[in-house]
């Protein structure tokens, strides 16, 4: 059972009402963790708008459970059948917000999340519960609890996941869905006026570097500090201004630009402002949010991605371009957060960078038209990211005999 204080006697008053052609959905990290912006968006987000585009809003309630509904009902008022309500709503000592909340709880058919789980703990059998997670990623889950009474399904990228997370999750092989990610079929629809709203310059090519957290500021997420950067920049493998300055150099010289987007976790203490770059530009978290841009929504303008251990890069395979991984710091970052396997390295589906030079090399390859890792990520691609289209939502609701 979940932790809110009225669910016993609202469960108990629906517990003979017949389900009701309702789908919650629900994002981000738990409330203590609320940062703005998380709880509406990523799989659950692209899987919604997707059911707007083909209307089944027209047969299914669309309900939100996020932290301030009001930020989202002016833009979503002109569809029918949608509805933000807060979480904050379940212990409110207003019981008509109250009664709201859980008869929305106790009577949907289908609840979609992308992390936490605690809200649907309480679910009759008859509700269809479905993690869309937030990421087919490398690095170690933090917790051991089995997931297997958690929620009946959850979604996955390809069979290596499937695999892989049935045995990290705590989950049949049933209830693995290889539908690939919503989210992914944004890459596919970017947005058109990109440049123009975050501030990001012409060129005739563009490298995307998307580093996962090693170091938050978030409150009750201390236990997820990992390992610094060594240098004064703040970011891996880049330890020095004279470094950035060599790399917008040659960026300068072949006419792209480096586009940097920091994880919302991540702390901003050690990150230098980048200014004074003209082929380095840093996208802001808030950026995105403040224009409400999904980062897939413009990862597609990218002509090479440089990452880590983030999810970030297996989504970015359903293009088929370059991908480069730092791993200055993976022994370090082994012992204090570990992987999903034993070995991570045969899982990395493109080109290994261990340090500066290589780094170089990479940006330089790329500049050039060269494809570094492509033997390696065509290799294992498929494992890992089963489907290279924009159909991923259309897949997750027939996985489940939703018709639409």
């Amino acid at each position: 059972m979940s932790d809110y204080r009225y669910e016993n006697e609202y469960r108990l008053k629906y517990k003979d009402t017949t389900l009701e052609d309702i789908m919650i959905f629900r994002s981000g990290p738990m409330p203590e963790n609320y940062i703005k912006g998380m709880d509406f968006g990523d799989n659950a987000r692209a899987l919604f708008e997707y059911a707007l585009r083909i209307g089944i809003n027209r047969k299914y309630e669309l309900v939100w459970i996020v932290k301030d509904p009001c930020e989202w009902n002016g833009k979503y008022k002109p569809y029918e059948n949608v509805t933000f309500i807060s979480y904050e709503d379940a212990d409110s000592q207003d019981k008509s917000k109250r009664d709201c909340f859980f008869r929305y709880l106790c009577l949907a058919k289908y609840l979609f999340m992308t992390d936490t789980y605690g809200f649907a703990l309480g679910s009759r059998k008859d509700q269809i519960r479905v993690m869309l997670w937030h990421g087919c990623g490398f690095k170690a889950r933090l917790g051991s609890a089995r997931n297997e009474d958690h929620y009946e399904y959850m979604t996955v990228t390809g069979e290596e996941y499937a695999r892989t997370y049935a045995r990290v999750f705590g989950l049949r092989k049933d209830q693995m869905l290889v539908t690939g990610y919503p989210k992914a079929d944004q890459i596919f629809h970017p947005v058109l006026d990109w440049k123009a709203q975050l501030g990001v310059p012409d060129a005739d090519g563009y490298i995307f570097w998307l580093p996962t957290f090693r170091n938050t500021d978030t409150a009750g997420m201390e236990r997820h500090n990992h390992t610094r950067p060594k240098g004064d920049i703040g970011l891996p493998i880049v330890e020095s201004a004279e470094q950035m300055r060599s790399i917008n150099d040659l960026l300068a010289k072949t006419g792209n630009v480096l586009v940097i987007k920091l994880h919302p976790f991540q702390s901003r203490a050690m990150i230098s402002k980048m200014l004074g770059y003209s082929n380095v530009c840093l996208i802001e978290n808030s950026a995105l949010i403040e224009k409400d841009i999904q980062i897939n929504r413009i990862l597609g303008y990218a002509d090479a991605l440089i990452s880590d251990y983030s999810s970030v890069a297996v989504d970015y395979l359903v293009l088929d371009r370059p991908v480069a991984f730092t791993l200055d710091d993976m022994e370090t970052y082994e012992k204090e957060r570990g992987f999903f396997w034993q070995d991570v390295k045969p899982h990395l589906p493109g080109k290994e960078i261990y340090n500066f030079d290589e780094f170089f090399g990479f940006i330089s390859d790329v500049a050039s038209g060269k494809d570094p890792g492509v033997e390696k990520r065509h290799s294992i691609c498929d494992e890992m990211q089963k489907y290279h289209d924009d159909r991923n939502s259309e897949r997750v609701f027939r996985a489940l005999g939703i018709d639409f």
